[in-house]
């Protein structure tokens, strides 16, 4: 028999969230059978939609509380700022968590494949496009979602680059896969760092891929002087925030973009080295 003083007291004292855990507690001590069954129907429900909208992503997810808070681990395990710089929100950086996990996945190559391939992102661009010469075509992802020329460079920068030639838009010649940043190369480039090359990151190196000092895109070489490890948010930063990366010496400095300036000052963000 529940004892209603109790609830009455409980219901002054403490938050709706605490009252359903502690009424989840009792309904489990009382009838354990019943609670399970409530587990399973609950966990019958879960569910994950992923569409697109107004040129975004929109997930929308039921989760049962162990999926739930293993999910959550991850993500708040990755969402913290990265430096006394970061403006990102921390809806912002949640999303940024997620988006690298899923990265980090991917290229441990651990999850299934799919006809032998690996899972991976494919981007349809022109050469132009790449470069991103004014006027050249936006370049597109494998669902016809198109992307800035910024947006490609980063990817680049740790890519397989597939030649393909037509000839009145019909394919008629795949060349070799190759790669910008060879695996002895960045195992070389991990050596040599322990974490983002950013000032004050301290996302694991084993989380980043190898930027271009000097793009890719550009002409910019692969190799070791001309490579730095960036996470995730920095490496966006770089490419599409409107951050530089320069040469200082034997080392680097990373610039933010004017509106970040402050005082009408240039402001040097920082800098480490790069050899």
């Amino acid at each position: 028999r529940l004892d209603e003083e109790m609830w009455i007291g409980n219901a002054k004292r403490f938050s709706i969230k605490d009252l359903r855990d502690i009424a989840a507690g009792t309904w489990h001590a009382v009838d354990p059978e019943g609670f399970s069954a409530k587990v399973e129907d609950d966990f019958e429900r879960r569910q994950l939609f992923i569409s697109e909208s107004g040129g975004m992503y929109r997930l929308d997810a039921w989760l049962d509380p162990v999926g739930g808070t293993t999910l959550k681990a991850a993500i708040d395990s990755m969402s913290n700022p990265l430096g006394a710089d970061d403006r990102r929100t921390a809806k912002q950086r949640r999303a940024d968590a997620l988006v690298e996990a899923m990265h980090h996945a991917m290229g441990a190559g651990t999850l299934p494949r799919r006809n032998g391939v690996r899972p991976h992102i494919s981007i349809n661009t022109t050469i132009e496009g790449l470069k991103g010469e004014l006027g050249a075509p936006a370049s597109e992802l494998q669902g016809g979602m198109p992307i800035s020329s910024k947006t490609v460079q980063r990817l680049a920068c740790d890519g397989t680059l597939h030649r393909v030639l037509k000839a009145d838009s019909v394919v008629v010649d795949v060349g070799r896969a190759t790669r910008s940043v060879s695996p002895s190369q960045w195992r070389a480039l991990k050596a040599r760092h322990r974490t983002c090359a950013a000032p004050e990151c301290d996302r694991p190196v084993n989380m980043t891929s190898p930027h271009h000092i000097e793009f890719w895109a550009r002409g910019g070489r692969s190799d070791l002087p001309n490579l730095l490890p960036l996470c995730y948010h920095h490496h966006r930063l770089v490419h599409e925030g409107g951050w530089q990366v320069i040469r200082a010496g034997e080392g680097v400095k990373f610039i933010t973009p004017p509106h970040l300036w402050g005082g009408g000052a240039k402001r040097r963000w920082g800098e480490r080295l790069a050899s």
